[in-house]
C-alpha cells in the first residue's frame, strides 16, 4: 500500500482534461487567454512555510488528520507526465456506512497506471472502518474489493433494498456494481446485474425516476480516450505539447440504467428522452428542482452545453435546459464544467444550483425562480470572482458554521505539468455564505494551513466524529488523501436528520424535507451524486444559529406520502422513518460551547 508519509507534498502538478474552445475577441480576451496559457507564471517551489494560524473561540477550524489516522494514502493517477487525459481526472471516494453501525466509514476507489503496455494497480482500492472518532481501521482486504480497472467515481446506494449500502464505480471501460453482504465484505455483481458499459465512466447519480421505488442509475461518460496508446499531443504553447482534451476528442453517451427490482438493470436511455450520443459528461445529479414531485436531472458537460431534463413522471424526461438559462454561460458559451451541487443559498424555499469550471471560467451559481428558470448570480454573489483563478472540481454546498446559510467549499487543480503560465498546486478553497446568497473567502479564517492543502480532485462531507459539525475528505491528483476534521468552537446549534424509507425505498432518495426554527424556514433534499468523482453522507445537516428548539419539521417522502413533527430537539442526530410516528434522538457527542458563544 502506498501511504502519504512517502510523499511531502503533493507529487507534481494537478491535472485536469482539457476544455478550450475559439473565443471571439473584446471582453473574451481574458477568459481566451486563460484558456490558451494567459496568467500569471506559476512558483516553482513548494509553498513556503508560515506560522501556524491560530483557532478561533468561535467557528470551523479545519485540520488535517489524515495521517494521524491512518489514512494516509497515495492517490496516484497514471504517471508524473500526463501523456493521455484519462491520466488527468484523479479518484472518486465516498463517506457511507458500510456496516450499518451508525458511523460513517471511507471508501476510495483504487488507483492505476500504465506499465509495460496495460493498466496496472497503482494502489487501493481502500475501505476503512470508522470505530469512533479518530480510531480507522484498514479492513480493504477482507472485504473483497479488489482493482478491476481504471476507476473513476464511486456512488453507493442500496440498490437492492436490504438494508445495505452497494457500491458502483464507474471506470474507463466496464463498470463494476459491488454488492454488500451484510458481513463486512462486497462481491461484484456487474455481469449478473446485467451492466454493460464500454465507455469511459466518469460520474454516477441514483434516483427513482419511474416511481416504482427503485433506484435507478444514471451515469456520466466522457470522451474516446486510450492511456496505453494515447493520441498525439498538441501545442497548448508553442514548445509545449499536452495531452488532447474535449475539444480535441470524440464524447461518448451517458447512460440511463433502469432497476428492475429483481438485482437487474436495463438500458432506458433512449426511451427515456435522455439521450445524447455525443455528450461529453462529467457529473450528474437527480433533484426535483421545480417541486412537482418527479426527480429531474442535471448534467454537467465538458466545452459542450449543460443538460437539464426536466421529469415528466414514468421515468420520461425533457430538455429543458437552454430555455432554463443553465446550458450555457450568459455570453452563450458553453464552459467546461464538472462538479455539482444544489441547495438554498438564498432562503427562498427553493433548491438553487451550483457547478464548478476552468479556469477564468468561474463557478456558477443560479438562483431558482422557480418553474424551470434561473438566474445567472455567479457575480452579485461572489461565487465567480473568488473562484475565477481555479480549476474547480468537486463541490459541495453545506452549512459548515451552523448559522443557517449554506456555505461553499470547491476543490481546486489546475491540469497540464510544465506549462510556464499558470499554477498547478491550486488550494482548496471555502467561502462563507453571509446570508441571503453573499459569499466571503474563508479558507483563512477556518484552518491553520488550509491553503497548502492542494490540487484536490474529488471530495465528500459528513460529520465523521458524531459531535454536531461537518467534517471533509478530499482526494489529491497523485497526492495525499486530505480528512479535514472539523476541530473548531461549535457555539451554534445544529440538528442532523436521518430519514429512512420504506422498504424498498429505505435511503429515501429524492425525499424533500422542511424545518423551521428561530423564525426562519430551511429545506433539504437527500440526494446521490453531483460531487465530482465522489458521493457525500445522505443525512441532512442544518446550522440553527441560536435557534434553541424546531418548531416544525414537515417531511415529503418519495410517492407523495407527507408527515410532521413539531417540537423536535437541537444539538442532536435524529431519525425519522417513514412508518413510524416515534423520532429517534441521539445526542451530539460533543455539546455547544456556550462559554465560547458568550462575548
Amino acid at each position: 500500500m502506498v501511504r502519504a508519509s512517502e510523499v511531502d507534498r503533493v507529487a507534481g502538478p494537478a491535472l485536469g482534461p482539457g476544455r478550450w474552445v475559439v473565443m471571439f475577441a473584446g471582453l473574451l480576451l481574458a477568459t481566451s487567454a486563460a484558456r490558451c496559457g494567459g496568467g500569471p507564471r506559476p512558483s516553482a517551489s513548494p509553498v513556503p512555510d508560515e506560522p501556524p494560524r491560530a483557532r478561533p473561540d468561535s467557528g470551523p477550524w479545519f485540520v488535517d488528520r489524515a495521517r494521524d489516522y491512518g489514512l494516509d494514502v497515495v492517490t496516484t493517477c497514471g504517471g508524473p507526465e500526463k501523456r493521455s487525459v484519462v491520466e488527468s481526472l484523479g479518484t472518486g471516494l465516498t463517506l457511507f456506512d458500510a456496516d450499518n453501525d451508525g458511523d460513517l466509514d471511507l471508501f476510495v476507489a483504487g488507483t492505476s497506471r500504465v506499465e509495460g503496455g496495460t493498466i496496472r494497480p497503482a494502489g487501493g482500492p481502500w475501505l476503512f472502518r470508522n470505530d469512533g472518532p479518530g480510531r480507522w481501521v484498514d479492513v480493504s482486504a477482507p472485504s473483497g474489493l479488489h482493482h478491476t480497472g481504471w476507476s473513476q467515481a464511486v456512488a453507493p446506494a442500496d440498490y437492492d433494498g436490504d438494508g445495505d449500502l452497494d457500491l458502483f464505480v464507474a471506470q474507463l471501460g466496464p463498470d463494476v456494481l459491488w454488492r454488500n453482504q451484510g458481513d463486512g465484505t462486497f462481491r461484484d455483481v456487474t455481469q449478473a446485474a446485467g451492466l454493460r458499459d464500454a465507455y469511459w465512466g466518469v460520474g454516477a447519480t441514483w434516483g427513482d425516476v419511474d416511481g416504482d421505488g427503485w433506484p435507478d442509475l444514471y451515469v456520466t461518460n466522457y470522451l474516446e480516450a486510450d492511456p496505453i496508446h494515447p493520441e498525439p499531443p498538441i501545442d497548448y504553447l508553442p514548445g509545449f505539447p499536452v495531452f488532447r482534451g474535449p475539444t480535441a476528442l470524440p464524447g461518448q453517451p451517458d447512460l440511463l440504467w433502469r432497476n428492475r427490482g429483481d438485482g437487474t438493470f436495463e438500458d432506458v436511455t433512449a426511451r427515456s428522452g435522455v439521450a445524447r450520443p455525443d455528450g461529453k459528461g462529467m457529473a450528474a445529479l437527480f433533484a426535483d428542482l421545480d417541486d412537482d414531485g418527479r426527480l429531474d436531472l442535471f448534467v454537467t458537460n465538458d466545452t459542450q452545453s449543460n443538460d437539464l431534463f426536466r421529469g415528466l413522471g414514468d421515468g420520461r424526461f425533457h430538455q429543458v435546459a437552454h430555455e432554463a438559462g443553465v446550458a450555457l454561460n450568459p455570453m452563450g458559451i458553453a464552459e467546461g464544467s464538472m462538479g455539482i451541487d444544489v441547495a438554498d443559498v438564498d432562503g427562498d424555499g427553493r433548491l438553487d444550483l451550483a457547478f464548478t469550471n476552468f479556469r477564468h471560467e468561474g463557478t456558477r451559481l443560479y438562483r431558482n425562480l422557480g418553474h424551470h428558470l434561473f438566474e445567472d448570480i455567479s457575480t452579485g454573489s461572489f461565487v465567480g470572482v473568488n473562484t475565477l483563478r481555479f480549476v474547480g472540481w468537486g463541490l459541495i454546498l453545506v452549512d459548515f458554521d451552523n448559522d443557517g446559510w449554506p456555505d461553499l467549499f470547491q476543490a481546486n487543480g489546475h491540469v497540464y505539468p510544465g506549462v510556464p503560465d499558470a499554477d498547478y498546486d491550486q488550494p482548496l478553497l471555502f467561502l462563507k455564505n453571509t446570508g441571503e446568497a453573499r459569499f466571503e473567502p474563508a479558507t483563512e479564517t477556518w484552518g491553520p494551513s488550509l491553503d497548502r492543502l492542494r490540487s484536490g480532485r474529488g471530495a465528500a462531507v459528513g460529520d465523521l466524529d458524531n459531535d454536531g459539525d461537518l467534517d471533509l475528505v478530499v482526494s489529491t491528483i497523485d497526492g495525499p488523501l486530505r480528512v479535514l476534521v472539523n476541530e473548531g468552537r461549535r457555539t451554534s446549534n445544529a440538528v442532523q436528520i436521518r430519514l429512512v424509507g420504506q422498504a424498498p425505498r429505505r435511503e429515501a432518495i429524492g425525499t424533500r424535507l422542511e424545518i423551521q426554527a428561530g423564525g426562519r424556514t430551511q429545506i433539504g433534499v437527500v440526494r446521490r451524486g453531483g460531487a465530482f468523482l465522489s458521493a457525500s453522507d445522505l443525512t441532512l445537516h442544518f446550522g440553527l444559529a441560536d435557534a434553541s428548539s424546531i418548531d416544525r419539521v414537515t417531511i415529503r417522502w418519495p410517492g407523495g406520502r407527507s408527515q410532521t413533527h413539531a417540537r423536535l430537539p437541537v444539538n442532536a442526530r435524529l431519525t425519522i422513518r417513514e412508518a413510524e410516528a416515534a423520532v429517534a434522538v441521539a445526542p451530539f457527542l460533543t455539546p455547544i460551547d456556550d462559554e465560547a458563544a458568550t462575548p
